[in-house]
């Protein structure tokens, strides 16, 4: 049941079709009954309602996105679930819930850790003094000097690239400026290798080892006209200037590349290739390496970078996954019959787990129990 359909009979605004769908829904239980009644008892529901185009175009009218600029619009309503179908916006109904006395805190936080070229790791937690770079631990990012791209000299030894690790761990988030001027944003548990400096001449190229990243590309024309690539173990995306997101974790069985701005081109490892323009997606099937393209609002897709989940029609399966990378936690299931259920809605990671557990499971007949660190969900 979607939320818009309630506060559309709210206001009286129902279609004839959708009228018909809400009176099914309303009549099955009591709960849902209930649910509908504590909706319309708030006489200002509908300032909850989450905007996505007057947020994305506040997002836009910054220079680069920043965590902030959701927070400047929606802080009265960051700390609730927003817009979510199956959600316990205004009063949340009573569910039977286990919990330990452990708390598991919010899944945004700047758990990173970096890896010099000598191997030296440094926990990124506090100020450090880092060669060629500023690290700052309220920004929970790294930029490293501009214009430190150099210009390869007619030598007889090829000039030497240094690499270092960025890694974030369950519940990180970091970002980073390169020497380029590109930024990156790094979701959790995920893993890049990049350059310290750049070799005018030969091609910028960073690796997502693992997991999920998005990309805003400084121009090839600020850069010698050297273009810029992100590689993994299956592919390789080359651009020149542009803005997307690929999502690599070992555990999906699809590596995807969306496409915000620009025009880029991903390879596989049989050499095949595939053109992406604005508001476009490829996947990439990591055992056929069959790829598929497709349009989608791409925009939807880089709500992590701003500290939102955003989940439409995602199965209850990969929203776990989800949230155990965030929250740093295990989710078993035990009844599988569940893990396909789908959810639309999109909610802060600001919040603790339970807030958004009880956010997704509400009209629904499903409960969980928190033990520690294990969440087990039931129906």
């Amino acid at each position: 049941m979607e939320f818009f359909l309630i506060i559309k009979k709210i206001n009286n605004t129902l279609s004839e079709e959708e009228n018909v769908e809400f009176d099914k829904w309303y009549s099955e239980s009591e709960k849902h009954r209930a649910y509908f009644k504590s909706v319309q008892a708030n006489k200002n529901s509908e300032k909850y309602l989450f905007d996505k185009e007057k947020n994305w175009n506040a997002i836009k009218g910054k220079a680069k996105i920043t965590k902030k600029t959701i927070w400047k619009y929606y802080a009265a309503a960051a700390s609730i679930a927003l817009l979510f179908s199956i959600s316990y916006l205004l009063n949340p109904l009573n569910k039977k819930v286990k919990t330990s006395k452990t708390t598991i805190h919010s899944g945004y936080s700047n758990k990173a850790i970096l890896t010099l070229d000598d191997g030296k790791e440094i926990l990124l937690s506090n100020d450090h003094k880092i060669e060629n770079a500023l690290f700052k631990s309220d920004d929970k990012s790294i930029a490293y000097k501009k214009n430190s791209t150099k210009e390869s000299k007619e030598v007889t030894t090829q000039p030497e690239i240094t690499y270092n690790y960025l890694t974030t761990k369950k519940g990180g988030e970091f970002s980073l400026t390169l020497a380029d001027g590109t930024k990156v944003w790094l979701n959790s548990e995920s893993k890049l290798k990049y350059p310290v400096n750049f070799i005018k001449g030969q091609p910028r190229t960073v690796e997502l080892i693992y997991g999920e990243a998005y990309f805003e590309v400084s121009s090839s024309k600020n850069n010698f006209g050297d273009g810029f690539s992100v590689l993994n173990s299956l592919q390789k995306v080359s651009v020149l200037g542009t803005h997307f997101n690929i999502k690599a974790y070992p555990d999906d069985h699809l590596i995807t590349t969306t496409l915000i701005e620009g025009k880029v081109v991903v390879e596989n490892n049989k050499n095949h290739k595939m053109y992406l323009e604005s508001n476009q997606e490829i996947t990439l099937n990591v055992l056929t390496l069959e790829m598929q393209k497709k349009y989608v609002d791409a925009k939807d897709k880089i709500y992590w970078v701003n500290g939102y989940f955003n989940f439409e029609n995602t199965s209850l399966l990969e929203i776990t996954k989800i949230l155990s990378r965030c929250y740093d936690v295990n989710i078993s299931f035990e009844n599988h019959k569940i893990e396909d259920l789908r959810f639309n809605g999109v909610l802060s990671k600001k919040q603790d787990i339970k807030s958004v557990l009880d956010a997704i499971i509400n009209t629904t007949d499903i409960t969980y129990e928190i033990n520690n660190t294990k969440i087990k969900f039931r129906k």
